[in-house]
């Protein structure tokens, strides 16, 4: 009977590809990846081909999930964590570590073998190899021997449209002006408020032309208010501390590899426990600041971030005032208001952030930096331009925006913190879920959608002169009164209004 013949995807034999190049003998691989020589050899010999398919987005058709879930998820943030650490990592060490990990697990069948090991690697990219490590101690002397030494070399490479930073915030999503004594300060590592935050992780280039989808992780996998929503404004993960893990990035990261699609991108980041090192990216060179410079290098953390929570603050205190004090945020609302803000923040406050990290210098840079002074009101300074009740003093203002500014997005995981960050905590989550989201979205119906659009139509007629508003507000008008027959079609006949 004759064998049945092994299907490969273009991951597998790009990974194989990848290792040959680097050195490794074609029987080598083939061992280790369990393919006959001759398959090696037709792979070597259309690695061309391969490499393209790979990069055009072709990959494997179905992806086997591992035997032991728990076990895979837990290895891997383990493996991140200790090559953020500068700690080397061999095959026997990796094996080792599964085996208590499995003990731990209660998993009594695995055997970490060889088999086992190259399972493991190979999905998730790992390769062995020398890890360059950062002082812990830096001043300032390293920041500009970075700016002088390093950053030229990098920067030569690319155009500003393809050099960009990416970095993750904490923030309080439901806070309003009122709560910020109760919340100054506060790292938020655990405890009741941790319920009340979110991480946010946003990256632009340094034109500020460009800004990618920003990617929200709450605490609940499935927040009530997100029912029957079809598509959300951001990309949206869940963890039981709502921080950025070294698995999120990755597939963050290797997700937007793949969406590029040949074109190459410089992307700066900084050297914390969640941003491991990854290999075999093709579209994407990552670089990390050296360590403890973040706060002077990082664009994201200049001016970007805080633009970003004032508009977020805004859209609050708009809720707030409009619904005459009796808005209640939910999660469904945080992630509408943050894709709003992200909409808002300005390419000239981004161009600025990269120029004040140092990253970039401007022949116009007076004019830049006056139009970044004046492209803002600070919070205060809009809310007093309306005739609106408040009680708020612009120091409470202040510190309103600023009040997560500490917040904890990340950190180094003990072995038992990644075990429980890996287990079933389905329980947990729906306890998490209900407590967090007492009340679920009423969602309008097509009749009230009709309705509103018809009356936002006349509106329009009385008190607006832009015909391209008009015009868009009638294109809605018409998609919402499409799709109004449409279910009419299906639920009631033409005779049903004439019985």
């Amino acid at each position: 009977m004759a064998s049945k013949r092994k299907v490969l995807c273009v991951d597998q034999k790009v990974a194989l590809i990848r290792a040959i190049e680097k050195g490794e003998k074609k029987s080598d691989v083939g061992k280790r990846f369990g393919f006959s020589p001759s398959t090696v050899a037709t792979i070597w010999k259309n690695n061309d081909k391969i490499l393209h398919a790979e990069t055009e987005g072709s990959s494997c058709k179905k992806i086997r999930k591992p035997k032991f879930e728990e076990l895979d998820q837990a290895m891997l943030t383990w493996f991140h964590k200790q090559r953020c650490n500068n700690v080397p990592i061999s095959g026997p060490v990796l094996k080792t570590k599964a085996e208590h990990f499995a003990q731990q697990l209660g998993i009594i069948d695995l055997k970490a073998s060889e088999g086992w090991l190259g399972k493991f690697k190979q999905p998730h990219n790992i390769t062995y190899g020398k890890i360059s490590g950062e002082a812990l101690n830096v001043d300032l002397n390293v920041t500009n021997s970075w700016l002088i030494n390093v950053w030229p070399k990098l920067n030569e490479k690319y155009t500003p449209d393809n050099i960009f930073n990416a970095d993750e915030t904490g923030i309080f999503y439901k806070m309003t002006p009122d709560k910020t004594l109760k919340f100054k300060g506060e790292k938020c590592v655990g405890g009741k408020l941790s319920k009340e935050r979110i991480t946010a992780f946003v990256a632009a280039n340094m034109s500020g032309t460009e800004k990618r989808k920003i990617m929200v992780i709450g605490k609940s996998k499935n927040p009530r208010c997100f029912k029957n929503i079809k598509r959300l404004p951001v990309t949206y993960k869940a963890n039981k501390s709502a921080w950025m893990t070294s698995i999120l990035f990755e597939e963050e990261i290797r997700k937007w590899d793949a969406e590029l699609k040949g074109r190459k991108i410089l992307l700066l980041v900084d050297n914390c426990p969640a941003h491991p090192n990854l290999s075999n990216l093709m579209n994407i060179e990552m670089i990390f600041f050296p360590a403890n410079t973040t706060s002077i290098l990082q664009p994201m953390d200049q001016s970007v971030i805080k633009s970003l929570k004032g508009h977020y603050r805004k859209k609050i205190l708009m809720e707030i005032i409009e619904s005459d004090g009796n808005a209640s945020i939910n999660m469904l609302d945080a992630v509408n208001f943050l894709s709003k803000a992200w909409e808002e923040v300005t390419a000239e406050t981004i161009r600025h952030s990269f120029r004040h990290a140092g990253l970039r210098s401007f022949a116009n840079a007076e004019e830049e930096i006056e139009q970044f002074e004046n492209e803002d009101d600070t919070l205060s300074e809009w809310i007093t331009q309306f005739n609106t009740p408040h009680t708020f003093t612009p120091e409470d203002l202040q510190n309103y925006v600023e009040i997560d500014e500490n917040l904890v997005t990340t950190k180094s995981l003990t072995d038992e913190e990644i075990l429980n960050a890996v287990t079933k905590v389905e329980e947990e989550q729906k306890e998490d879920e209900e407590e967090t989201q007492p009340d679920e979205v009423v969602i309008p119906s097509i009749q009230q959608a009709l309705d509103a659009a018809k009356l936002l139509e006349k509106y329009l007629l009385f008190h607006e002169d832009d015909p391209k508003l008009s015009q868009n507000m009638g294109e809605i008008h018409r998609k919402i009164q499409k799709q109004y027959w449409q279910n009419k079609k299906v639920q009631t006949k033409m005779t049903d209004y004439f019985k």
